[in-house]
């Protein structure tokens, strides 16, 4: 009687090279077409048809790959597919984007950055995009997902906000801190382990290093007080402007964003010589703006 023989050595190494080639070094498993996004493991990243689509641009937007090296005008139809694919709108530049899925649109706002952190399947096959936005500020309106492990994330300096259907702003200020203001819906931030469910009609603030407040009403007020302090001394004179609002609004003093402290006060000193007013613009979370022109002598 015949005895099998067990498999070759040669053959357990082709194997296993051949396997190695499988596995991308990222740790996606390269599958063929018609099978990506069909097999899914829970927080696995697999080359997916995942993209968020750029549907309408105005002003000065700019689309970058960094793979590929293209750094060009954004353009109707282009997608953000790789990790660290990103949009950047300037000054009075403006993007609408689309979620593969037609889950919902994300609006962006002027001076904001938008970049694919990375795309992944959920166990349930739920599509998860991971976003990052280092600075400036963007709409959502997202839809209820229908697969429960899906999930649409956006991270700043800050922290996370996480959400499965819902229409809130997200901001990321100068400073690196992230505002949420929620219009329906609810939205989890998270920072420094600690989570914080921000619902509809609320919004909160998290401080790098910081956990998240405790979430409070949507204000509205886009007021300031201030103060000139003039100061005299035998090198000269200063001028330093204080200036107070609510802590979620941002304010530009000649059109250059101020850092404001947990309670919205700011310092800014001024030259000396200095003009004779300087126009400070402040902004609430959901566009309201008011102009101030401050007299300084």
């Amino acid at each position: 009687m015949l005895q099998k023989r067990p498999p070759h050595p040669k053959f357990n190494l082709i194997f296993i090279a051949f396997l190695g080639l499988c596995i991308d070094i990222s740790g996606a498993i390269l599958l063929p077409q018609s099978k990506q996004g069909v097999i899914a493991q829970n927080g696995i990243q697999v080359r997916t048809n995942q993209w968020l689509k750029v549907e309408k641009v105005s002003g000065n937007v700019t689309y970058r790959n960094l793979y590929n090296y293209e750094n060009r005008p954004a353009q109707n139809g282009d997608r953000l597919q790789t990790p660290s694919d990103e949009i950047s709108t300037g000054a009075n530049g403006t993007a609408v984007l689309s979620v593969d899925t037609g889950v919902g649109s994300i609006y962006v706002s002027e001076n904001t950055t938008i970049r694919i952190n990375s795309f992944k399947i959920a166990a349930d096959n739920g599509r998860i995009t991971n976003l990052f936005v280092p600075r400036g500020k963007a709409r959502l309106q997202i839809r209820k997902f229908t697969n429960r492990g899906s999930q649409l994330n956006i991270q700043t300096p800050a922290g996370i906000s996480g959400v499965r259907g819902t229409r809130y702003i997200v901001q990321s200020k100068n400073s690196g801190d992230m505002v949420i203001t929620t219009l329906q819906g609810s939205v989890a931030t998270t920072a420094q382990n600690q989570t914080k469910m921000v619902n509809g009609g609320f919004q909160n603030l998290t401080v790098v290093g910081q956990p998240p407040s405790t979430p409070v009403p949507i204000n509205n007020d886009a007021s300031l007080k201030y103060a000139i302090d003039r100061r005299a001394s035998g090198s000269g004179r200063s001028i330093v402007l204080i200036g107070y609002t609510d802590p979620f609004n941002t304010v530009k003093v000649e059109g250059k964003e101020q850092a404001l402290d947990r309670s919205g006060k700011f310092y800014l000193q001024l030259p000396a010589p200095s003009s004779l007013k300087v126009t400070v613009t402040v902004e609430n979370t959901t566009g309201k703006i008011q102009v101030y022109e401050i007299p300084i002598l």
